[in-house]
């Protein structure tokens, strides 16, 4: 049997290649790597965990053995027996990073009584039975649609959109829009998107609203964002239903640092930049629009939360050198580590698993095994994983740095 010990091990991860994913020169990943990107090829998320579909590794021996079955095969050193029990033995997190060079589709996850049955009956499209809630954190910047408007401000957008009253239920469409509402009616909202999203199946009325409104919309002098990007994906997508979201829902502009939250329900679409993204060890996303992946419209307004709010950003203190980016969710926390040069931290893993992945610069690893000091270092791009049963070690730096450590709360 393969010796399996206290020690951080460093991970070798695989990268998806979805179409949607920046190349070339913009490709984020491969400098992250320190690699050079093949031509054309588009870079769009590096998985760093213990997935099924894409599972990183570590070298134990003179073999590289995928995380899941080390896990499987050491299930208490890794995970501790607190995780072990609550997630039924596995690592309860997926860690990733996220290059959108353009939308990726307007989506959103399922709870998880919603994902057990969406598995179970379709598991060809739902290839788990787990829910994702997710945070997306800006390496430099974002642009996304989270969740739906306050109601006022739909009814205001909607009202620069005539076209869409003749594409769904005119009546709906001026319940929303009557000025003499001070707050617009939800259920008008709902049924009005609702059918929208329904009736993207009648192609050539999509086609004839999609196009009415390109057309106006490029003969303004000035645009909203909305409408700059409802543009920009019409050149990419052409005539998708996902165009009209984006007069519905919260249009983000994330800076560096900055951080969304989605929760099970929650529509979104990441549009474009460069994320730290971790999620529940899941790959289940409901999809209805800005894709060449399968649509399930249907089941997408079944889980869809209808709540009119703001989009909710986390904004973390900017001169903080250590920030906590705290959620609802029970499979992960996250803490980056923004460190300037000379920087000590002891930190302790209570008996759970942790990733950390080195976002910039280097950083030493210090601990104890059989009474002797170890030291390994990291550097740009590398990743590491932390057993349970490594229960306590230093984390330096002698120069600038910048790294994330996912840990279960």
């Amino acid at each position: 049997m393969i010796e399996f010990i206290p020690q951080p091990y460093k991970l070798f991860n695989k990268i998806q290649n979805y179409e949607w994913g920046t190349r070339d020169g913009n490709a984020f990943i491969p400098k992250l790597l320190g690699q050079q990107a093949l031509p054309d090829t588009p870079y769009a998320e590096l998985w760093i965990g213990s997935h099924p579909k894409a599972p990183s590794e570590i070298e134990l021996g003179s073999r590289r053995i995928p995380l899941n079955e080390v896990i499987a095969q050491y299930g208490l050193e890794s995970l501790g027996q607190y995780v072990y029990d609550k997630f039924s033995g596995t690592l309860p997190f997926l860690l990733k990073v996220l290059s959108a060079a353009h939308a990726l589709s307007i989506q959103a996850h399922p709870n998880k009584s919603e994902a057990v049955k969406l598995h179970a009956a379709h598991p060809e499209h739902y290839p788990d039975d787990n829910h994702k809630p997710e945070i997306a954190i800006s390496l430099d910047h974002l642009s996304a649609l989270v969740g739906f408007k306050p109601t006022r401000e739909i009814a205001e957008t909607l009202r620069s959109v005539p076209e869409i009253a003749g594409f769904a239920d005119e009546k709906l469409y001026a319940r929303v829009v009557d000025r003499t509402n001070t707050e617009p009616a939800e259920d008008a909202i709902k049924g009005l998107y609702s059918e929208i999203m329904a009736k993207g199946e009648d192609k050539e009325q999509l086609s004839t609203c999609v196009r009415k409104i390109r057309e106006r919309l490029q003969r303004k002098v000035t645009r909203s964002p909305e409408e700059e990007q409802f543009l920009a994906q019409y050149e990419i997508y052409g005539d998708d239903v996902g165009l009209l979201s984006f007069f519905f829902f919260n249009m983000v502009q994330l800076k560096p640092g900055q951080a969304i939250f989605t929760d099970a329900g929650v529509p979104h679409a990441y549009i474009e930049g460069n994320i730290i993204e971790c999620m529940a060890n899941s790959d289940n996303v409901v999809r209805a629009g800005l894709t060449n992946k399968f649509k399930d419209i249907a089941t997408l307004l079944e889980i869809m939360k209808f709540e009119f709010l703001g989009a909710g950003v986390i904004n973390p203190d900017p001169k903080s050198g250590e920030v906590v980016y705290k959620t609802k969710a029970e499979e992960f926390r996250i803490t980056r580590l923004l460190k300037k040069e000379g920087f000590r931290k002891v930190c302790r893993t209570n008996e759970r698993p942790s990733i950390c992945l080195v976002a910039g610069g280097e950083i030493e690893v210090v601990w104890n095994y059989a009474g002797v000091d170890h030291l390994k270092s990291f550097s740009k791009g590398d990743s590491f994983f932390l057993p349970a049963f490594l229960k306590e070690y230093r984390v330096s730096s002698e120069h600038d740095s910048d790294c994330f450590i996912v840990e279960i709360p």
